[in-house]
């Protein structure tokens, strides 16, 4: 990568924070400017939001351990490690994690619990703070975001059968029901690609 994509990176990067922020952003930014407390003082959620931004715009992953230390990374280390995944290099030791190929299998819980906090389906700062049991109620604008957000993060394109998602109550059970599904799609696809000889 050359020293125009470290710009173009950290000029997308920023622009995604003032917007997150609504404000201008303070003249004495660095690449040693932190991400949370001391510095831009981005919380849980607003990290979820940054990594949904990057992820769509660089065509890369971030897994959930390497989201969670973002409270603890500057600008430049979230800007190396950018530019790091998108030339596949391999990450500096125990600043980024490796990331998991997209696919039914790879949707954790956890996944589930940020895109519910994204949307605002359970309001919370932190996904960690949304229980396994907590109530969800899935309204047609909600089922519609969350599928874009798996075809976005996940790589998984799915139908959503309304009247079997009547009975998706719980955190927990929209996660069983979304593998589920996304499991179905993925092997639909495969049959699809298959030969079938006389």
């Amino acid at each position: 990568m050359t020293t125009a994509d470290t710009h173009s990176i950290t000029d997308f990067v920023l622009g995604v924070i003032r917007d997150m922020l609504n404000m201008p952003l303070p003249p004495t930014i660095s690449p040693a400017t932190p991400l949370g407390a001391g510095g831009f003082e981005l919380e849980s959620l607003a990290f979820v939001e940054l990594t949904v931004h990057v992820e769509r715009e660089y065509g890369i992953r971030f897994d959930d351990e390497t989201v969670d230390r973002f409270a603890h990374t500057t600008l430049g280390e979230l800007v190396n490690g950018i530019r790091a995944r998108m030339a596949d290099e391999p990450p500096a030791p125990g600043t980024w994690g490796d990331t998991p190929a997209p696919g039914p299998e790879s949707l954790s819980l956890r996944d589930v619990k940020r895109l519910l906090a994204l949307s605002q389906v359970i309001p919370a700062t932190d996904p960690d703070d949304i229980a396994d049991d907590a109530d969800v109620v899935l309204d047609s604008l909600t089922v519609v975001w969350l599928l874009y957000q798996l075809k976005e993060e996940h790589g998984i394109a799915l139908e959503f059968d309304h009247a079997k998602a009547a009975d998706v109550t719980s955190v927990s059970a929209l996660h069983d029901f979304l593998r589920s599904r996304a499991g179905l799609a993925a092997g639909a696809e495969e049959l699809r690609g298959e030969v079938v000889g006389p």
